[in-house]
């Protein structure tokens, strides 16, 4: 997540979606402070003074239901609010591959437990679910942000970003990148389906087909390249 108040814009941050690179570029709009969020005052991981800029992985993707209820109406009806999106077949296998290959990453030690990619999707589908959509439209089925941008399409829709911003354009750096096969070898017509059904809603409300989103032609990363971040 990023709020900026001198460019007044939040950036919602679903992860897995170029969101870390993303930030490498807009981090310098970065002016949140303990007053935008001061339920986080007592929280013991916080980092520095209060006085100094709020930096903390625990609101770094936060949804933007969270955020409309944790920041000032004035802020969050005013700013211009963003986010990113993924194609969810897609999606899936960037996530695998990243907690995989991050020995860090929280789950990693239970995913690199299973067999392959069709044991973690059945693993994911019925224990762990979260949609995309979950970080951008509230209970009630409001949309809460003003640009959905697409990874699919990235580059250019972050330059409309920075254009509606009065932000000079640039181009987005390779960030944590996995690598793997394009997504489609790696779903059969059992594991194709378990996306289908399981992230139904994503795939309505975001306009996604198996092979790309509205149209069916392939518009993603080229094999062996994901840049999508965290």
């Amino acid at each position: 997540m990023i709020l900026s108040h001198q460019k007044k814009f939040l950036f919602i941050h679903i992860y897995k979606v170029a969101g870390t690179s993303i930030r490498r570029v807009l981090d310098r709009y970065d002016d949140r402070t303990w007053n935008d969020f001061p339920f986080l005052t007592n929280v013991k991981f916080k980092i520095g003074s209060r006085s100094k800029r709020l930096s903390t992985w625990a609101i770094d993707h936060i949804t933007a239901s969270q955020c409309k209820d944790w920041l000032s109406p004035e802020v969050f009806n005013q700013y211009f609010k963003f986010s990113f999106v993924r194609n969810p077949w897609d999606w899936q296998v960037s996530l695998y591959h990243f907690m995989l290959q991050d020995k860090h990453h929280r789950q990693h030690k239970l995913i690199s437990k299973t067999k392959n990619f069709e044991e973690y999707l059945t693993w994911r589908v019925n224990k762990d679910i979260e949609l995309q959509t979950d970080f951008l439209y509230d209970k009630s089925g409001t949309l809460l942000v003003d640009y959905i941008g697409r990874f699919e399409t990235l580059q250019s829709d972050f330059n409309e970003i920075c254009r509606r911003l009065n932000i000079q354009s640039t181009q987005l750096p390779i960030t944590n990148r996995s690598h793997h096969q394009y997504y489609k070898e790696y779903y059969n017509d059992r594991t194709r389906d378990m996306v289908a059904n399981a992230f139904k809603k994503d795939i309505e409300l975001l306009g996604y087909e198996f092979w790309c989103y509205e149209v069916v032609q392939y518009c993603g990363p080229t094999p062996l390249e994901d840049m999508s971040g965290m």
